[in-house]
């Protein structure tokens, strides 16, 4: 270690002891609570600068299992921040310091999808900011949400920035499940109350959508993990791992989480080189559902196609049920809508809420707004595919 970097980390140490004198003479005139509840963001705040890595991995396991807090409310949703929104300011600005301390790490590692997100990042803000300025958006509404849209970008700097070699690869991924286990184990203790089961701390109602998608996120980890596995063992504890995720995933009763997993195992057949294997799996899983699903599953299933005369849409003479003909009729608005505001939309919450992103995308940021993200999804297509190969 050169001279200039020990000159730095003790000036950090005598920083982060005077903030510690400071803190602790603040705490003595809060409550019990406040003062528990500084005391711990002070001390992820040290972590974070000490150690970025063990600050990555409080964001990991705090990721679905962190309370929210309701801060504001736009026409059909409520802006809400979690636990992990705060643990990521609070690492984003630890991040930032140490950066410019140590000005050789560099504040954003070069990568193919810098300039993608910036132009995405640019839109939402830019498009959101008119809408504020013409009526359509509510500030603090559309502030939240641009923000909210925007955090998980900084994570993916962070990684970037701190990813060094394979095994700390590993250990991030390791971390990603036994998250996943956790949360899927509070999954199943709802199961027996017959309600469609949500991550914890999602209020009364909870949110079996968001459970379903990030569950299927892990099957497809797993799966890919699976079949480029050298060792049985290994393959014996994917495996294991894509049957216990796929429990509570079952019984969110997410339709749309169960039709993701069409386009999921395509892409593992059309990249993986053991096909056969793959093939044999989804013969025998197709095969065995019907058996094994529970009855919930089933009628969840079948509820799809019971439509109703007054609130049905028929796709291909098939009447749907109400709540996906709603979804469908919303993105006929958002296509006819869109035309008022073509160019960059009515700004991000401007216009409501519409379930479908890519349809919520061309209605809030309009035309260059999809494309963005569209260019920014291919961007990231096109440097794992590379990053796979290689």
């Amino acid at each position: 270690m050169i001279a200039s970097d020990r000159t730095k980390i003790n000036l950090l140490y005598v920083g982060l002891l005077g903030l510690a004198v400071l803190t602790a003479q603040v705490l003595t005139n809060l409550d019990a609570a406040t003062a528990v509840k500084a005391a711990a963001g002070l001390f992820i705040l040290v972590v974070a600068v000490l150690k970025t890595e063990a600050a990555l991995y409080i964001l990991i396991f705090s990721m679905l299992l962190s309370p929210e807090i309701e801060v504001a409310r736009a026409p059909g949703r409520a802006v809400v921040v979690r636990l992990d929104d705060v643990l990521l300011v609070i690492i984003g600005l630890s991040w930032l310091a140490r950066t410019a301390i140590f000005k050789e790490m560099g504040l954003f590692r070069r990568t193919v999808l810098n300039r993608p997100i910036l132009f995405y990042a640019l839109v939402c803000a830019f498009s959101t900011v008119l809408g504020m300025l013409f009526g359509r958006v509510r500030p603090s509404t559309g502030f939240f949400y641009v923000v909210k849209y925007l955090e998980y970008f900084v994570v993916y700097f962070m990684v970037v920035n701190h990813l060094r070699d394979e095994r700390q690869a590993r250990r991030f991924v390791a971390a990603m499940l036994v998250t996943g286990v956790l949360i899927s184990l509070y999954a199943m203790l709802q199961i027996p109350s017959g309600m469609r089961v949500s991550a914890p701390f999602e209020g009364e109602n909870g949110e079996p959508n968001t459970l379903g998608g990030y569950l299927l996120l892990l099957m497809s980890v797993c799966a890919g993990l699976f079949l480029t596995a050298r060792t049985q063992k290994r393959k014996l504890v994917y495996a294991g791992l894509i049957v216990f995720y796929a429990v509570p995933f079952v019984y969110t009763l997410s339709r749309t989480s169960w039709l993701a997993m069409i386009p999921m195992v395509a892409v593992l057949l059309f990249f993986s080189e053991r096909k056969t294997v793959l093939i044999y799996f989804t013969i025998l899983a197709l095969a065995v559902t019907p058996w094994i699903a529970p009855e919930s599953a089933k009628q969840r299933f079948l509820y799809t196609f019971h439509g109703y005369a007054s609130r049905s849409v028929k796709v291909g003479g098939i009447a749907l049920d109400p709540s996906s003909s709603d979804r469908i009729v919303s993105w006929g608005v958002c296509l006819r809508e869109s035309m008022h505001h073509p160019v960059l939309g009515y700004g991000i919450t401007g216009f409501g809420f519409i379930d479908g992103q890519y349809f919520r995308t061309l209605v809030e940021c309009g035309l260059v707004g999809l494309w963005a993200l569209l260019f920014l999804m291919w961007k990231i297509f096109d440097a794992v595919v590379r990053t796979y190969r290689t």
